[in-house]
């Protein structure tokens, strides 16, 4: 049912993304919102229920920010998404967003490929957004390479664009990965639609890569969401004299990291490597302190409102990150180290 009133939300005009987070964290589920009777949504109601059986007809599964299979990284972003039409799997683990400009030269696309297999050869998952250029240069490094990616749409995800990537699409699908959408069935690509799709491919990865952009690409859209999310932004240089470059040069000089070696992010973010498929990420137990340390240091009784774990539990599990190295304390705030054995880069 939570699905039913979810979508019915999503679907009242009027209501945008943050008051729907509002209503969220007031009534703690769309159903007790719904049962407050502060809103009519009985044609919306009717239109959520079309829309859960079209998903059942396209093995498309609609996840509720509300449900645990929603990424808990998402969460953390200002305006996460009320619903995600998923097809696949997203699997636990870290993700890196590769992103650049449609239009590309051969060393860009050649970049992008390479970094992915690099990523994914290393148990890191590729985010990306399907789009010709780098996007698909990324994806095909992934896919190629036995890799998870994972697509985040500018349309509804029963929606083929672009047309000529439909084999990718499968291939992303059968290597374990997925395709995704914030937007209802039937969404076509409209021009507004990327830049807010863009927030959620930075919001879904740990850090950003932006490998080659103009001055006008959308790319550089992702890294400021990734940048306000408190998300790594890393830049692959480009030939000053190149108009493909021009905009990720640009985030150099603005002081985005550079990479002029793929290990560089791991030098960042050293949690992210394994090493002869060694355990890659940390121990699920530690995760919902990971979450909250994402967004920047945190007194102890944050971490406790936050993360849903009972004080003793919270005191016994931050002592086993500050003695691995993950964290550190400065009285009673504990914030995460770059460079510990497996903590999160980020804010």
């Amino acid at each position: 049912m939570e699905i039913l009133y979810a979508l019915a939300f999503y679907f009242k005009k009027g209501i945008g993304l943050k008051t729907i987070k509002k209503l969220i964290d007031r009534y703690g589920s769309f159903e007790i919102a719904f049962k407050s009777g502060e809103f009519d949504l009985r044609e919306e109601l009717l239109r959520a229920e079309k829309e859960i059986k079209k998903a059942q007809t396209l093995g498309v599964k609609i996840v509720p920010f509300t449900e645990k299979a929603y990424p808990s990284i998402l969460k953390k972003i200002s305006a996460p998404p009320p619903v995600l039409y998923i097809k696949g799997e997203i699997k636990d683990g870290f993700s890196i967003s590769i992103v650049g400009s449609r239009k590309c030269s051969s060393y860009g696309r050649k970049i992008a490929y390479q970094l992915a297999s690099f990523l994914v050869s290393h148990g890191v998952s590729v985010v990306s957004g399907l789009a010709y250029g780098i996007d698909t240069a990324a994806h095909k490094g992934a896919v190629e390479s036995k890799g998870v990616t994972y697509a985040v749409l500018g349309c509804g995800i029963d929606i083929n664009y672009p047309s000529g990537n439909r084999n990718l699409r499968e291939r992303i699908l059968e290597e374990g990965g997925a395709l995704i959408s914030e937007f209802p069935f039937g969404t076509p690509p409209s021009k507004e639609n990327f830049p807010r799709r863009n927030r959620i491919i930075s919001g879904l990865s740990v850090a950003t890569v932006v490998v080659e952009a103009n001055e006008n690409s959308g790319a550089l859209i992702t890294a400021g969401f990734a940048l306000e999310q408190g998300r790594d932004v890393f830049v692959v240089p480009g030939n000053i004299d190149s108009v493909f470059s021009r905009g990720s040069n640009r985030l150099l000089k603005e002081g985005a990291t550079p990479i002029v070696d793929f290990e560089d992010i791991f030098e960042e973010l050293p949690y992210l490597k394994t090493e002869e498929n060694h355990h890659c990420g940390i121990d699920d137990k530690f995760q919902p302190i990971i979450d909250v340390l994402l967004k920047g240091d945190a007194h102890i009784d944050k971490i406790v409102a936050e993360s849903g774990l009972p004080y003793c539990e919270v005191i016994t599990l931050l002592f086993e990150l500050e003695s691995e190295g993950v964290i550190r304390s400065d009285g009673n705030r504990y914030f995460l180290v770059k460079g510990g054995n497996f903590a999160k880069g980020g804010s």
